[in-house]
């Protein structure tokens, strides 16, 4: 099993505006320490990183930040991933020192593909968390449903409705219902979702949304899950073959798509494996053995 981590102080927060909407972000800071930006996925937030941060935190300055239309930054007329990719390098360029190892989850991973590609000065490495790498032979057989705009009563009631999408079995019940709660915000009659709805026109299909992936330049690596319904074990080959160059890959045994949610541990685990690694590339330099993560067999499988 994974070995406990450490609780964390509650995060500083702030906003950098970009474009005309302010994009909220979270950050575990630790000074001198190579920042670490986490991207979430499809309707999601800074909050789903939560339960990740702990086993990066003591190495890592970790910031996440909320994209437009998520969580508790702005709303935008319209979305799209380039929209997207400019306010992550925007939250580097403002916070990171203008250099920063990216991490994202799903479509959140595409994003932060799009900002390696858009400012390969701006990304020192990019993990790929459950990213889809190529566009499926059917990409309506891997459509996202978009969530009905609903008003609850009560919070207890919005909870109870909160599912995953693409559905999966729930691994740990207690992440997904904090996860549900800090989903919510409060509009007239009750509570609702802060997702905004019209992010559904850039997320609902497939199609486009790995055209970024031929201009990432910087090292990346693949961490995915073993029972994903979308991203399969050969995913870090296909990477090589677009690149030209070897992508190390990860697998978190057990796990599906939603890998925050179904191992927490054992997926910041092999985050701070792939940290190290793209930190070990040229250029980098490789953190003493005292300082890297022990992982057992049973924490995450690594494929190469």
């Amino acid at each position: 099993m994974a070995a406990p981590v450490r609780a964390q102080p509650p995060p500083t927060s702030g906003r950098v505006p970009v474009a005309g909407v302010d994009i909220a972000w979270e950050r575990w800071a630790r000074p001198g320490a190579p920042p670490v930006v986490l991207v979430h996925g499809t309707s999601a937030h800074s909050g789903w990183w939560h339960c990740v941060v702990p086993a990066l935190a003591d190495a890592y300055d970790v910031l996440a930040l909320d994209l437009s239309g998520h969580g508790d930054s702005g709303r935008r007329e319209r979305y799209s991933m380039a929209g997207w990719a400019a306010e992550v390098l925007a939250v580097v360029r403002a916070l990171c020192g203008r250099r920063a190892l990216l991490v994202g989850h799903s479509i959140g991973g595409l994003v932060a593909a799009g900002a390696a590609a858009r400012d390969p000065s701006a990304v020192v490495g990019l993990v790929l968390a459950d990213s889809i790498v190529s566009a499926p032979p059917r990409p309506a057989d891997v459509a996202v449903r978009p969530r009905v705009v609903r008003v609850f009563p009560d919070k207890a009631a919005a909870v109870a409705r909160f599912r995953l999408e693409p559905p999966q079995p729930v691994g740990d019940p207690a992440v997904l219902a904090a996860i549900a709660e800090s989903s919510l915000r409060r509009v007239p009659g009750g509570w609702s979702w802060k997702v905004d709805p019209a992010i559904w026109d850039v997320v609902a299909t497939p199609a486009g949304l790995t055209d970024d992936l031929p201009g990432v330049r910087c090292p990346a690596v693949v961490v995915r899950g073993e029972h994903s319904c979308l991203v399969g074990p050969d995913a870090a080959t296909t990477l090589a073959r677009l690149w030209g160059r070897p992508v190390p890959q990860h697998t978190v045994p057990g796990a599906h798509h939603h890998l925050m949610v179904d191992a927490p541990q054992a997926f910041g685990a092999a985050l701070r494996v792939a940290l190290t690694e793209l930190e070990a590339r040229p250029g980098h330099v490789r953190p003493a053995a005292r300082d890297r993560p022990h992982l057992d067999q049973g924490t995450v499988q690594i494929d190469y």
